[in-house]
């Protein structure tokens, strides 16, 4: 009997393992992909945001002005819109309360971690 559990556990692991490992890359691919038309992010200086890969690009162009409209104390709608639309609930919760300099940096990272 001792064989027998031994082999259903080792199988139990298999099986799990296997399940995680494709949710992080069915994630992955999601939260890389193009967002539907409806939701993308509205920059207020007329860019439009359809991924994640497109954030850092913005982030480093946009004027500090234009950050703080999307970021300030009453909203962070990067925040928002990773969380929510994107899905990543992780990266979301990591670029929070940060400053421009240190999102484009997460959210660099970030990215180079779901390509892996």
């Amino acid at each position: 009997m001792a064989r027998t559990t031994k082999k259903k556990t080792k199988k139990t692991t298999r099986k799990t393992t296997k399940k995680t490992t494709t949710r992080a890359v069915k994630n992955a691919t999601q939260f890389l992909s193009d967002v539907q038309n409806d939701k993308c992010f509205w920059v207020n200086n007329g860019w439009i945001l359809r991924n994640l890969p497109e954030v850092p690009l913005v982030l480093s162009n946009m004027s500090d002005d234009t950050f703080f409209y999307h970021v300030n104390e009453n909203k962070n709608d990067f925040y928002n819109w990773i969380g929510d639309v994107i899905g990543d609930k992780t990266l979301a919760k990591n670029i929070k309360n940060s400053s421009k300099a240190s999102m484009i940096k997460k959210v660099e990272r970030r990215i180079t971690q779901l390509k892996r």
